[in-house]
């Protein structure tokens, strides 16, 4: 089993998930971006308790060690949102599955 990172975030619309996956994939920063939605946020914004006004879309985002940090910099200069939820974690992953994140990367 190799590590791989699962990087989460969300946004307003399938069209934000859409273009934000879509250049990490053609950057080759990452091997593959999930989009799932669509959801609801109840979150606390400036002492206030918030619920979106809309739907929101969660991109899963699968990369390897070597790729990570430049995969949360491109999300932080692209996000549209002010605050953006980046989660990272990191996950043993079969040998097989690791190896295509990797292949894919270079």
């Amino acid at each position: 089993m190799k590590k791989i990172y699962l990087i989460k975030t969300s946004v307003s619309t399938a069209a934000q998930a859409e273009q934000l996956a879509k250049a990490l994939v053609e950057a080759r920063l990452v091997a593959c971006v999930q989009i799932v939605g669509p959801g609801l946020s109840v979150y606390r914004w400036q002492d206030q308790v918030e619920q979106e006004q809309e739907q929101e879309y969660y991109l899963e985002i699968k990369t390897d060690p070597a790729h990570r940090d430049a995969v949360i910099a491109s999300l932080r200069a692209t996000h549209p949102y002010e605050v953006p939820e980046i989660l990272c974690s990191s996950f043993k992953a079969a040998d097989d599955y690791a190896g295509w994140v990797a292949g894919v990367l270079k």
